[in-house]
């Protein structure tokens, strides 16, 4: 196979990633939109009947190009395959320093993982994101979508609701409130990792790049204040958990559960099976986990990420600076 720039419209993207099951929303052209303004450049590569593919975002940290692919590679590569798109990569960054990381978030195949090896790459030894996910299925077909819930996180969804907490899809959500929101919750529980989620300027443009690929929801009291947000991309019949974010005055009245049941629910209606809450953290998030995990999450494990570089021996350094200073 030959990895070739992709040359088609970002419409046209879109449809190859849908068709190619992506595992997450950073393979979609409204991600890298969006990252563009953040001083990201992004590329395209895909073979020449589209049946492989890979969106990359690319920044120069000082001398080192470096090239950030989450969510890839899409479709079935071999090793040979694999090989080569490193190969690719060095020549469109050129530089003296190339630094190439990806973000495989296809179910956990050991296949793929030794294709991976085989072809030079080596696992992160510093991850940007986890390798562990849960993930729902909404089918209602089986039930309703309440019947995955655990005991306990029901008793939640009930005490919310009994205390006037309500929760519906927000069709126009305003930038400048679920900023406020975030940034409440950073000074809650400290940063997370993602600083813009805080701006009002730039969650605009998150959701002016999405458009109505995201699905939100706002929970609100008996008055009408809001308690928390809870949003999803969604992609083809996939969900994935994308922004939340809960009051202290929410977190006292189960806000996040009615949030999330509203959302949950919304994304059944419209036909989406399948529900990725995004990435866990059994140990150092647990109460986050539990929280998944109770709402009918399924334990998931991704391959993970992968990482190469030229020279090889600045690959641990760089992979270092690059956890610290990146995020998805």
């Amino acid at each position: 196979m030959t990895w070739q720039l992709f040359d088609g419209s970002p419409q046209q993207w879109d449809e190859i990633v849908v068709r190619l099951g992506a595992t997450t929303p950073f393979q979609l052209s409204s991600w890298s939109q969006f990252r563009e303004s953040f001083g990201w450049r992004s590329f395209r590569l895909s073979d020449g009947g589209n049946n492989q593919a890979i969106q990359m975002l690319v920044k120069s940290i000082g001398a080192v190009r470096v090239a950030w692919a989450p969510g890839s590679p899409l479709g079935e590569v071999s090793a040979a395959d694999l090989a080569e798109l490193a190969l690719n990569v060095r020549r469109i960054l050129g530089g003296a320093v190339v630094y190439i990381r990806l973000g495989d978030h296809r179910p956990k195949d050991p296949g793929r993982l030794e294709r991976l090896r085989e072809a030079g790459w080596s696992a992160c030894s510093s991850s940007i994101g986890g390798a562990e996910t849960l993930i729902r299925t909404l089918d209602q077909e089986t039930g309703s979508i309440h019947d995955l819930y655990s005991s306990n996180w029901s008793r939640n969804l009930r005490r919310g609701m009994q205390r006037g907490v309500t929760a519906n899809v927000w069709d126009a959500p305003e930038p400048d409130q679920v900023a406020l929101l975030h940034r409440e919750v950073e000074e809650l529980k400290g940063s997370f990792g993602a600083e813009w989620r805080g701006d009002s300027a730039a969650v605009k443009r998150l959701l002016d790049s999405f458009g109505n690929k995201i699905v939100m929801v706002k929970a609100e009291d008996a008055e009408g204040a809001m308690l928390a947000i809870r949003a999803a991309v969604v992609i083809g019949t996939n969900g994935f958990d994308f922004l939340a974010a809960t009051s202290s005055a929410g977190r006292k009245n189960y806000a996040s559960n009615v949030a999330l049941d509203a959302l949950l629910s919304a994304l059944a209606a419209r036909g989406v099976s399948r529900y990725d809450f995004g990435g866990v953290d059994r140990v150092l998030n647990k109460g986050v986990f539990d929280f998944k995990h109770g709402a009918g999450g399924i334990d998931h494990t991704y391959n993970g990420e992968f990482e190469t570089a030229v020279p090889r021996l600045v690959k641990s350094l760089v992979s270092k600076l690059v956890s610290f200073r990146l995020s998805a």
